[in-house]
C-alpha cells in the first residue's frame, strides 16, 4: 500500500469567497500529492500566485506559490492509502499534466455546470476538485460523476486527518 495526501484549503480571495457563497462549503480548493512534506503538490488554480488569471494546472507547495504568499490560509490535510497498482495508475494519469502543464486550463464552464449538477467532462479543462477526482476515477467511488466532485466530498472516504490549521504552520514527521 502507498500513501497519498489531499489538501483542502480555504483562502479569502474574491473567487474563493464566491465559490463558498455558491457551495455553502467551508473548503473551496483541493490539491493532491504523494509527498507528506507538501513541498510539491498538484492542482488547478492561479498560474501566477499574485493574479487570478491565467489559471490552469499548477505545481506548488505548502510554503511556496500562493500558500507562500498567504501563509494564513486554512488547510486540512487528509492521508489515504491505495494499492501499488492504483498508485501506478494515478502516477500515469498525472504524467501528461506535469509534462505539458500549459495544455490544461481552468474550467470556468465546468464550475457553472457543477452548480447546476450537470456532469461536464473535458480532456483539458478542470477545476481543482475535479482534477483530483479525475486522478482517482474508478479507484474511489464518489457515487456521482467525478466532474461533480467538490473539495469536501473527499471527507466521505474517512481518510485520516493529519493536520488542520494554517499553511504556514504545517510541519510533518518523517
Amino acid at each position: 500500500m502507498k500513501k497519498f495526501y489531499i489538501v483542502l484549503s480555504r483562502s479569502n480571495t474574491i473567487f474563493a469567497r464566491l465559490i463558498r457563497l455558491v457551495t455553502h462549503k467551508y473548503y473551496n480548493h483541493t490539491s493532491f500529492t504523494f509527498d507528506k512534506s507538501l513541498d510539491v503538490f498538484y492542482s488547478f488554480g492561479r498560474r501566477n500566485p499574485k493574479h487570478m488569471f491565467p489559471a490552469g494546472f499548477i505545481i506548488e507547495g505548502v510554503h511556496s506559490g500562493f500558500f507562500g504568499l498567504h501563509p494564513n490560509v486554512r488547510i486540512c490535510v487528509l492521508e489515504g492509502e491505495v494499492s501499488d497498482a492504483d498508485y501506478d495508475i494515478i502516477q500515469e494519469r498525472l504524467k501528461p499534466f506535469i509534462a505539458n502543464p500549459k495544455k490544461y486550463v481552468y474550467g470556468t464552464f465546468q464550475t457553472i455546470n457543477m452548480t447546476r449538477g450537470k456532469a461536464y467532462r473535458s480532456d483539458n479543462h478542470f477545476v481543482c476538485s475535479v482534477f483530483v477526482a479525475y486522478l482517482f476515477r474508478d479507484i474511489l467511488d464518489f457515487e456521482k460523476d467525478y466532474s461533480l466532485v467538490y473539495p469536501e466530498d473527499f471527507y466521505k472516504f474517512n481518510f485520516k486527518k493529519i493536520y488542520e490549521g494554517t499553511a504556514g504552520d504545517y510541519t510533518y514527521e518523517k
